[in-house]
């Protein structure tokens, strides 16, 4: 990477990146460091010319004791200095980790985008700045590369993306630390230096201190290269990740199952995308590859005996044509047992709905090959009280075709998947059941001319079962 001594004449201010007006306000993210020090020149110099409100906001994570009361009062000398406000916030970030269970770094770096995020809603202020440079974007690709990520995540750290009510922005990525450096230096400009950035105990930081240098010594300008990957990357993700929104919304169906016949013909890159997508619409969480892997193979499959878990004891299943996702709340059908509604609806648990019509004229019933509807004439039965509905019990049977044929085996021979045949009602009487929906009648039942329409109702759709 050539060094550049102005950079103000080679970066691309916040207010273009997000493609806003010149005079759009801007929230810059301070620590007093090198980076962010240069940052704040440049933008103080743009301000004179475009008129832009310039607020500041530091954050103490109270990890570094005095050195991070140093910090403070010199980004408050530098706000003073510029003519700015300067927002602060004390964080016991250690405290915070420990009380969430996770790292500090992490900790840390949602402790100060909340913050960032808060003072724009409350200055409305849409452009938050960071002073990332092209040494962070060469270490994040490293690090995402060497841990296992994705094409997305060796795209880096993008210089624009949609953040609180506007858009987080990166000026500094075609820059390097070197050159940074070296415009600090000849404008002048005095910098902290955060001590814990050398503590090799950290991954990040160890990449920085000692992986990247032996890179730039080995082949000169690899850190502007990887940079110029990420972009090419970014530009490639953002194609495919059109494409794939094209194909959710063609493949998704109304009650949100994803069809499996043009899943199955899309090509794997895109079909892998997609069912991240979907994944994270039906359980708001992401999947990992593991997960990917085996929704492929049951796509392929389209085994309707088999679950594929998800994380937060989400499953999914192949129904009817489609994929769907099931939350552990509706994992299992408890065992239940209705009357018989001469006249009337119900919905069970499962979201099954039953409804029941009396008939004066007999009704023709165009739906019959399905098995969801039924005419029935069993007047005495009924009259008597003795028909009722009730769930699916280990050993059933129905009697079909002079046969007493096992419920178990007539629901995988019609292509009822596991999850709904507990979930099913059928309609019995003292002798057994009368009507199992989607696979038949007792032998002996009238189904013509009945006097009673019922029908039975999953929620969701069998068109392409």
């Amino acid at each position: 990477m050539q060094n550049r001594s102005d950079l103000s004449d080679t970066i691309r201010m916040p207010a273009h990146l997000a493609q806003l007006p010149l005079d759009t306000p801007i929230l810059l993210a301070l620590s007093g460091g090198a980076d962010s020090t240069a940052l704040l020149h440049l933008l103080a110099e743009r301000r004179q010319q475009e008129g832009f409100l310039l607020v500041a906001a530091h954050v103490d994570h109270g990890i570094r004791g005095d050195e991070a009361k140093r910090d403070r009062e010199f980004c408050e000398s530098l706000a003073k200095q510029y003519g700015i406000e300067l927002c602060v916030l004390e964080a016991d970030v250690p405290a915070l980790a420990e009380e969430r269970r996770q790292g500090i770094e992490e900790t840390a770096r949602e402790v100060r985008y909340a913050f960032f995020a808060q003072l724009m809603q409350e200055r409305s202020i849409p452009l938050l700045v960071t002073a990332h440079h092209a040494d962070d974007q060469a270490e994040t690709v490293l690090f995402r590369l060497c841990r296992g990520t994705s094409a997305a995540g060796l795209s880096g750290i993008a210089p624009v993306r949609p953040f609180a009510n506007g858009y987080l922005t990166r000026p500094l990525l075609q820059v390097s630390k070197r050159e940074i450096l070296v415009y600090c230096h000849q404008k002048g400009l005095e910098f902290v230096t955060d001590s814990t950035n050398d503590d090799t105990a950290y991954a990040r930081n160890r990449i920085r201190a000692e992986l990247i240098p032996v890179m730039e010594e080995l082949f000169p300008g690899a850190v502007g290269r990887i940079g110029a990957m990420a972009d090419s990357l970014r530009e490639d993700e953002a194609l495919l990740s059109s494409l794939a929104d094209g194909l959710i919304q063609s493949a998704t169906t109304e009650d949100g199952g994803l069809l499996i016949e043009p899943m199955v013909a899309a090509n794997p890159s895109l079909r892998r995308r997609v069912l991240a997508a979907w994944v994270r619409m039906n359980t708001e969480l992401d999947a990992e590859r593991v997960h990917l892997e085996a929704l492929e193979q049951l796509l392929i499959s389209a085994d309707a005996d088999t679950e594929v878990a998800l994380h937060g004891g989400f499953c999914a299943v192949c129904e009817f044509g489609r994929l769907r996702v099931y939350s552990p709340s509706r994992m299992t059908a408890e065992p239940f047992c209705y009357p018989f509604l001469q006249d009337g609806s119900f919905v069970l648990p499962s979201g099954i709905t039953v409804s029941v019509k009396e008939n004066t004229v007999p009704t023709k019933v165009n739906k019959l090959s399905t098995h969801s509807y039924l005419n029935l004439n069993a007047i005495s039965a009924i009259i008597k009280n003795s028909v009722f509905w009730r769930s699916k019990r280990d050993g059933d049977v129905i009697l079909m075709g002079g046969m007493h044929r096992k419920l178990r085996r007539l629901y995988r021979e019609a292509g009822i998947p596991p999850r709904w045949r507990d979930a099913i009602p059928l309609l019995c009487d003292e002798k057994g059941i009368l009507w199992a929906p989607f696979v038949g009648v007792r032998d002996g039942v009238s189904v013509s001319g009945g006097c009673y329409l019922l029908q039975v109702t999953l929620p969701i759709s069998l068109e392409t079962r």
